[in-house]
């Protein structure tokens, strides 16, 4: 028994490490997701009054312009900015050669009718010239996205530029119509000329000279960018900001947002106070890793009794606040299109819904002091989660998810409908486009399905869900227990539902219950005629077999039903109803006849003694005492309340006595409900019939007397 007691006391001790350094570590890890700026100590919001003192400005700052001007202001930059194209003369001298050498080979042809003028050739040069030194396109003005809505580009030549109107300059089929059109005005003109002129085709010499420098017009457009300035004007320090009291106009809040960057930059920046920030983020972190663990000490106890349980509930919290914190980095404003709800989710269909809305809570917080603008965040992520969690209630089917991420939704944009009205007062200042990352939001928490298969198979959860499928009485095991032990699958509906029953009464989980009482004697698949409840009339195989025989035979049916379970891929949740349902106890009337058949002898009780282990939870008890009511109740000669009761006494009397509830969660209270909603539950099952009064109890009605009798005889 010391052996027992230290190894227990060795295991307890190893436990609470476990779960002590699994705190420890998610402290530091959330600690190091924390950003190390510091946080402006003044909450504030648009259009509410300032609740706090006289605000002093405490030192010179910049008045930050809003994202909104400096957008419009970059806007207006981009639109100035025209566009740089490099002119390449060469280009033009080399199609004007070609173009020369073309009309002397002409003129000196033999055929060639023509006389020489050298004003016509200079003129027919010439127009070629202008159209090069206007400058040719590649491509139309149009294919040009650089030149969209302007009117001017820069044009360089030998490393200057110069403004150019964006008409002056040719693409190929503008400057081919222009050559066309010029030549067919010579050879009108100049008529001896027109053999000649024909047979100078423009497409031959005419080639794009303007190349667009992209990055050039880029480094350029860079340039005006950086001289934005990002501040209009200045608060000097000692300057009042704002009153105790006085509203909060766009303006004053313009200046505290400003003051507040401004604050948490300089904040810091020398050596005490950037450790003064460290050791209040360690206590802030600290504070709330301790509020969550004494929440889950007093109010889950349990909790921390399962590794997998805490490990899970502690990893989901890192991890959501790890991935809040990479979005943050990314975009701050896309933070709202995290699907933060999906941690309560999870947590809720494996978990507690306690637990859910307290941990939501707890990563909101510290979330919260990342994101810009926390107060909000926080109060729309508790929101949020809370709904999430209360419209769950249980995943059972799929449409529910989607009810829920309906829910969700209409909870952030009320909340930030909401808040809106009350910082700006008016619905047009309202920012209706931030309700795409709502919508966002929503859709993405359906990803809780996926996540909750991959969580059912990494940590070994069974959700509802699952639960549902495997007691439907078609799935595979269940239809082989069926077809091949039909007595025994009657049982175990019977078991099932008296289970089912009582745990739903007592606190349990009901799905669970029912699926594991499903299960709990599906090793007797093996060795189905060896079980009285599906033996045929007058054929017992044990009258063949030794006592020792028989025993190992009928408690085989546990080993051989875990195997079996297995081998099905069945969740060990439902294979623990397996191992369990029987404990330790004996094959009791095996064991008595071998003790009345040798009183003599040292019978060995452990051959006729089940391997256990013994339940240690609620689910697991309870099947354990619908499994032995329901069998025993079968060998009941006369069934009535009476009888049942005591059967049911001595039930729970025996298993209290063999130490077979020692580790189950049951109070006294717990076990006298148990009698009762068993007992009730028989009842109904047996149409056990009230007593009726005696003949000589009844008086003056003689027919309702008869009646009586006879409904007693019957």
């Amino acid at each position: 028994m010391n052996i027992e007691n230290k190894l227990k006391s060795r295991e307890s001790f190893w436990h609470t490490t476990f779960v002590v350094a699994l705190f420890v570590i998610t402290t530091i890890l959330i600690y190091l997701a924390l950003p190390g700026e510091a946080r402006f100590k003044y909450e504030f919001q648009k259009g509410r009054p300032w609740m706090h003192e006289t605000l002093i400005a405490p030192f010179d700052f910049a008045v930050l312009k809003s994202d909104d001007e400096l957008k419009a202001e970059r806007d207006s930059v981009l639109n100035a900015q025209l566009p740089y194209f490099t002119y390449q003369d060469s280009i033009g001298k080399e199609q004007i050669a070609k173009l020369k050498s073309r009309i002397d080979n002409l003129e000196q042809s033999a055929d060639s009718k023509t006389t020489a003028n050298t004003e016509v050739k200079d003129q027919l040069v010439s127009l070629y010239q202008e159209v090069f030194k206007r400058g040719i396109l590649e491509q139309s003005i149009s294919d040009y996205a650089a030149l969209k809505g302007k009117s001017d580009l820069m044009l360089v030549e030998d490393h200057v530029g110069r403004k150019v109107p964006l008409g002056s300059v040719f693409s190929l089929k503008t400057a081919y119509n222009y050559l066309s059109s010029g030549q067919q005005q010579l050879a009108d003109k100049y008529p001896s000329w027109q053999p000649l002129l024909v047979k100078l085709h423009p497409e031959v010499y005419i080639h794009a000279n303007l190349v667009y420098d992209e990055k050039t017009t880029d480094f350029e457009k860079q340039k005006l960018l950086d001289n934005i300035s990002t501040s209009r004007g200045m608060v000097q320090e000692g300057e009042r900001i704002v009153s105790q009291g006085d509203l909060v106009t766009p303006d004053v809040y313009r200046i505290l947002e400003s003051l507040q960057k401004a604050y948490e930059n300089r904040l810091g920046s020398n050596s005490t106070e950037y450790y003064g920030v460290l050791a209040g983020k360690a206590m802030f972190i600290l504070l709330l890793v301790l509020v969550l663990f004494l929440f889950v000490f007093n109010i889950r106890r349990e909790l921390l009794n399962s590794k997998r349980d805490i490990a899970f509930t502690l990893l989901m919290t890192v991890v959501m606040i790890y991935f809040c914190r990479l979005v943050v980095s990314t975009n701050p404003q896309l933070v709202y299109l995290v699907p933060f709800t999906v941690l309560a989710l999870t947590i809720r269909t494996f978990l507690d819904a306690r637990l859910a809305i307290f941990v939501n809570t707890i990563a909101a917080l510290i979330v919260g002091f990342m994101v810009p603008n926390g107060y909000e965040f926080v109060l729309l992520q508790i929101l949020a989660g809370t709904v999430a969690v209360i419209s769950q209630d249980k995943l059972l089917r799929r449409g529910q998810l989607v009810i829920t991420s309906v829910f969700i939704l209409l909870t952030y944009v009320f909340a930030f409908i909401g808040i809106s009205l009350i910082q700006e007062g008016n619905w047009d200042a309202i920012n209706w486009m931030q309700m795409r990352w709502f919508v966002g939001n929503a859709v993405l928490t359906l990803i809780t399905y996926l996540l909750v298969y991959i969580f059912e198979k990494s940590f070994g959860f069974v959700s509802d869900v699952t639960l549902i499928e495997l007691s439907y009485s078609n799935q595979n095991l269940l239809r082989k227990l069926a077809e091949e032990a039909p007595g025994t699958f009657q049982h175990s509906l019977q078991v099932a539902n008296l289970a089912e029953d009582a745990i739903t009464k007592l606190g349990g989980n009901p799905l669970l219950v029912r699926t594991g009482a499903m299960y709990h004697d599906i090793g007797k698949t093996k060795a189905p005629h060896f079980f009285a409840e599906n033996q045929a009339k007058g054929i017992n195989p044990h009258e063949e077999m030794s006592l020792e025989e028989s025993a190992q035979v009928i408690m085989n049916h546990v080993p051989d039903g875990v195997a079996l379970a297995k081998k099905y891929k069945i969740p060990e949740m439902i294979i623990n109803f397996i191992r369990t349902h029987h404990g330790t106890t004996k094959t009791g009337y095996f064991y008595l006849m071998s003790k009345n058949e040798n009183p003599e002898q040292q019978i060995d009780a452990s051959k006729f003694t089940y391997p256990g282990p013994v339940p240690s939870t609620r689910e697991t008890a309870v099947v354990m005492l619908a499994d032995s009511i329901e069998a025993a109740s079968r060998s009941l000669k006369d069934i009535n309340g009476e009888s049942l009761s005591d059967l049911i006494d001595k039930i729970f009397n025996s298993k209290i006595k063999d130490g077979q509830l020692d580790y189950a969660p049951l109070t006294f209270q717990d076990i006298t409900l148990l009698k009762q909603i068993f007992l009730e539950k028989l009842l109904t099952i047996y149409h056990v019939r009230m007593e009726y009064p005696d003949e000589k109890k009844v008086k003056k009605v003689k027919r309702k007397t008869i009646r009586l009798e006879r409904r007693k005889k019957d």
